[in-house]
């Protein structure tokens, strides 16, 4: 299989443990995310692998709310990645199923060599779909019967193409629904024909994409056209899939429509962001176009265009990029949705359409579902654990909208209950990957995914846009019959001074977790504590700095205690904490204020409203120091230089002051750096901390940490 995570991984300060996706060993932190597109769709799942983004805005989603604005989502685009290149992903054990009748999942395809059918479904799928309808089996039965009552699966359907799509400002009327209502009857008719085997379902399906291949020629409007683009785009390209094995059927004229009027639209968004700030469109909207990107590749046997997609999924500039789409990773192994600031509608919407992406690679057998130690797993147990009712937790969300070079900052700094609790069809794919096919646990997407099975599609979730974000029935076209359980994997430790909290991704089926630990990397390793099912994480406290910690994972099931994890190395250090003091309020009262200095998250910042600016820590009873981190904001680095780290007795640093080190170069982005305290005022005892930043600098800091010899010291954060 292949691995994200190295067995001897070597954990050494607070930020190193939860970057599984970047190289370990430079402290790198994870990518800021920005928001995206309109409520409805579904949300779906996916195997260990590469882990998927978020995409596509919308009006009403299935049982959500209305969507803010039309197509929703921020106005204009953010210079981003463009596509090219290939990716060099392999995919993991367990495989794409490749080839008919490869149950579980065969190994991947070679270079150059695509399968077909094998978009959203391979012909193994269909195999297992039909057979679990003609055995009346549950829930498959039931999102069939959703399917053949559906007014789209009909003989008796009459498709409206137009020779141009419009959505936004600049339309006459808005005419998108069309296309979303045609390429929804054409994806439910293939369906029929491959479950029910009656060929004139497939030929009316055809008939609907020949109808648009023969007339449209171009979207028009404003950014939003694009998003429709993005959205419809891969519904085409999936039911044209589904309907290419009929000799009779020449599917030319459906391949250059996909390729010379919706690939255009998706290559230069993804990497244009129509000349915005990088983080200006919601994840949603890169997602909609990669898995547009995705579909046209395989359908249309492009294996540049299909790599495309890929790589942007992997190392994209924008939301839609699997690090930005998953914000970050707290320390319980919560993964943040980028989204989850704006409302839950959109929420919802990015797993649904990260797992679309995922799953066409998959199938080509490219593993985007375990990227970053399953961070997409991750991320959409975040968002349906929220969406169930339960609390998470929640770091500030900084961003930046607008037009290249007057980019506007903006930040969140809670989770969003709007649309709380909305139901999103879709959201099967992706569980159904992790749990039945990678024998993983995902309770939360469980509970989730229960709140619409069996799943309908596009017409059983009302007229909106939103009803039609996802193509849905993925209770019948992906559930599973479940494997084994794997064992736990994933395992991270986030360093939070002299403890360090570990998570994981739990086995299906576990009904509790022995955590062990060993002060000699690879064991023997002694048991730790036991912890209760429904939980994967755990707090190690105690323990002293400097000393090299290994630890894994085992899942007990009913059939006993299963393998270990692969192992992670965690070195605790002398972190201080304390509480927060310096510069009241944030420049342009956008949020950003000190606080987010000492967070733990390098993807926000503090930028205060002062020249000179500041933030720091009153330690309590005090420490001396012997080390600094610290991270700039992303493009503002050289802000940092003659910057200050200084001590003092007083808390407002007017008197007592001693300099302990400056900045004297512009620091690297996205990583800390550790610098040791040498200055002749070391020795000294001190109870306030900080970070000052030079004339004009306005703090700009993305992160800061102080480490020493407490005197007396608060508690690390929960």
């Amino acid at each position: 299989m292949m691995s994200m995570v190295s067995s001897n991984l070597t954990v050494r300060f607070l930020y190193c443990a939860v970057v599984w996706s970047v190289a370990i060993g430079g402290c790198q932190g994870n990518g800021a995310g920005a928001g995206s597109g309109g409520a409805g769709g579904a949300a779906g799942r996916s195997s260990t692998g590469t882990a998927g983004s978020p995409g596509a805005s919308g009006g009403q989603g299935s049982g959500g709310a209305p969507a803010a604005g039309t197509g929703g989502g921020r106005e204009g685009g953010g210079g981003g990645r463009g596509l090219g290149g290939s990716a060099g992903m392999g995919m993991g054990a367990g495989g794409a199923a490749a080839a008919a009748g490869a149950a579980g999942g065969a190994a991947g395809t070679s270079p150059g060599a695509f399968v077909h059918p094998g978009c959203l479904s391979t012909r193994a799928d269909l195999a297992r779909m039909k057979a679990k309808v003609a055995a009346g089996a549950e829930p498959w039965t039931g999102s069939w019967k959703r399917l053949i009552a559906n007014s789209h699966a009909q003989l008796g359907y009459t498709p409206n193409p137009q020779a141009a799509i419009c959505a936004g400002s600049g339309c006459g009327s808005e005419n998108y629904m069309t296309l979303a209502n045609d390429a929804a009857a054409a994806y439910q008719l293939a369906l029929r024909f491959h479950i029910g085997g009656d060929p004139s379902y497939a030929a009316k399906g055809r008939q609907i994409l020949d109808a648009w291949a023969g007339k449209l020629t171009a979207f028009t409007g404003d950014s939003n056209a694009g998003l429709r683009e993005g959205l419809y785009g891969y519904h085409l390209a999936v039911a044209a899939e589904l309907l290419r094995d009929d000799a009779a059927w020449d599917p030319s004229a459906v391949k250059k429509l996909l390729i010379d009027v919706f690939y255009p639209v998706d290559a230069d968004f993804l990497k244009r962001h129509n000349d915005a700030c990088d983080s200006n469109y919601w994840a949603n909207w890169d997602l909609a176009h990669i898995a547009t990107v995705l579909a046209i590749g395989v359908f249309t046997d492009r294996r540049d265009i299909f790599d495309a997609g890929v790589d942007y999924f992997q190392h994209g500039s924008g939301e839609g990029a699997i690090d930005h789409a998953v914000y970050f990773v707290h320390p319980d192994g919560s993964g943040q949705w980028q989204e989850s600031g704006r409302d839950q509608g959109h929420a919802t919407l990015g797993p649904m359409l990260m797992a679309v992406a995922a799953e066409i690679a998959w199938n080509q057998g490219v593993d985007l579902y375990g990227l970053g130690g399953d961070r997409f797993l991750l991320g959409s147990e975040y968002v349906a654990s929220y969406n169930v009712g339960n609390d998470v937790p929640f770091v500030a969300y900084a961003y930046e909208s607008g037009s290249q070079g007057s980019c506007k900052v903006g930040v969140q700094t809670v989770v969003a209950a709007d649309g709380r609790g909305g139901i999103r069809p879709g959201w099967e794919i992706l569980y159904n990957h992790y749990v039945n096919r990678r024998g993983l646990a995902a309770p939360f997407s469980g509970q989730y995914v229960a709140l619409a099975r069996p799943e309908g599609g596009g017409g059983d979730y009302g007229p909106n846009s939103g009803g039609f974000d996802s193509l849905g029935f993925s209770t019948l076209t992906h559930m599973l019959d479940p494997v084994a359980p794997a064992p736990p994997e994933g395992l991270r430790a986030f360093i939070q001074g002299r403890q360090v909290a570990l998570s994981w991704v739990g086995s299906a089926g576990a009904t509790s977790y022995q955590v062990k630990r060993s002060s000699t990397s690879g064991g023997p390793y002694a048991a730790l504590a036991t912890v209760a099912s429904g939980r994967t994480t755990y707090v190690d406290m105690g323990l002293t700095a400097g000393q090299a910690y290994s630890y894994v994972v085992a899942a007990v099931t009913a059939g006993g205690e299963g393998p270990n994890s692969q192992a992670v190395v965690a070195v605790p250090d002398e972190q201080l904490f304390g509480g927060v003091i310096g510069t009241s309020g944030s420049h342009g009262s956008t949020g950003a204020t000190r606080e987010l200095a000492f967070d733990r998250a390098l993807e926000n910042f503090f930028d205060g409203t002062d020249s000179v600016s500041w933030a720091g820590l009153d330690l309590g009873a005090g420490a001396t120091i012997t080390g600094v981190a610290y991270a700039p904001r992303k493009g503002f680095a050289m802000r940092m230089v003659g910057g200050k780290f200084q001590g003092s007795s007083t808390p407002d640093f007017t008197s007592d002051v001693t300099d302990l080190l400056t900045v004297a170069s512009a620091p690297p982005e996205g990583i800390l750096t550790h610098q040791a305290i040498t200055a002749s005022g070391a020795a000294t005892p001190y109870r306030y901390v900080r970070y000052v930043s030079p004339s004009s600098g306005y703090g700009n800091v993305a992160e800061v940490a102080f480490f020493g010899k407490p005197i007396g010291m608060p508690a690390p954060p929960p």
